[in-house]
C-alpha cells in the first residue's frame, strides 16, 4: 500500500543518513502518551513487536481526507507547528506492516471517551455513570475498573474501517484514515516534499 507521513526536516536528515527512522516521545504531547501506548500495545497484538523496544509509532496517512483525497494537502494548515519546516514522504508499506485507523475516532481515545455503539448507547452508558456519581470527563482513568475496561474495549471499534454507525462514523469512502508503523526505511521511499507548515 502507499502511505504519506509528514516529517520535520531533522527526521528526514536522519533517514538519509541512518536509513530508517521510528517515532519519538519528545515530540509527543505529555496528555497523549497514555493514548499512544494504547495504540502501541495494539500495533504489537496486530503487528508484532518493534525491532527496538524503544520505538514510538511513526504516523502516516492512508487516506488523508476521503478516499478522492489521499494524500495530505501541503496547503492547508496544521501538519506541523506553524512555519516549520517538515518533507511530506510518500512511501511504500507491506499491509502487515501498518494498522489503519479512522483519524475521528482516533480522538475518543486520545480524550479518553467512550466510543458507543449509538447515541442511545452512549446516553445509557454515561447515565450509568453518573448514577454511581462517575464521569470519562472528569476522571481520567476512571476508578472503577469494569467501567474503564468498558471505554478501552470500545476503542476497538477505530479499527473497523466499514463501521459507520451513523452520526458517529462517516462512510469508508468519506474517512480520514490514518496508518502506524513501527519503522521507515528509506528503501521504501517513493518520492518527497520539502515545504512549510502555514
Amino acid at each position: 500500500m502507499i502511505l504519506w507521513t509528514i516529517q520535520t526536516e531533522e527526521a528526514w536528515e536522519e533517514l538519509n543518513k541512518s536509513g530508517y527512522i521510528t517515532g519519538v516521545i519528545d515530540r509527543i504531547e505529555q496528555s497523549w502518551i497514555a493514548s499512544y501506548r494504547w495504540m502501541m500495545d495494539q500495533m504489537k497484538e496486530r503487528l508484532g513487536n518493534p525491532s527496538c523496544d524503544k520505538s514510538f509509532p511513526i504516523w502516516a496517512w492512508y487516506q488523508w481526507e476521503n478516499s478522492k483525497r489521499n494524500k495530505p494537502d501541503l496547503r492547508c494548515a496544521g501538519h506541523l507547528p506553524k512555519n516549520e519546516h517538515g518533507v511530506r514522504i510518500e512511501f511504500y508499506c507491506h499491509q502487515n506492516e501498518a494498522l489503519l485507523s479512522d483519524f475521528e475516532l482516533w480522538h475518543y481515545v486520545l480524550n479518553y471517551w467512550y466510543l458507543p455503539e449509538s447515541i442511545a448507547d452512549g446516553e445509557k452508558f454515561e447515565a450509568e455513570l453518573e448514577s454511581r456519581g462517575l464521569s470519562f470527563f472528569k476522571a481520567k482513568p476512571l476508578p472503577d475498573s469494569r467501567y474503564h475496561q468498558n471505554i478501552v474495549r470500545s476503542w476497538n471499534k477505530i479499527f473497523d474501517l466499514d463501521w459507520g454507525e451513523q452520526d458517529l462514523a462517516s462512510p469508508r469512502n468519506q474517512k480520514s484514515i490514518q496508518a502506524t508503523i513501527w519503522q521507515l526505511k528509506l528503501d521504501q521511499v517513493r518520492s518527497y516534499k520539502h515545504f512549510k507548515s502555514r
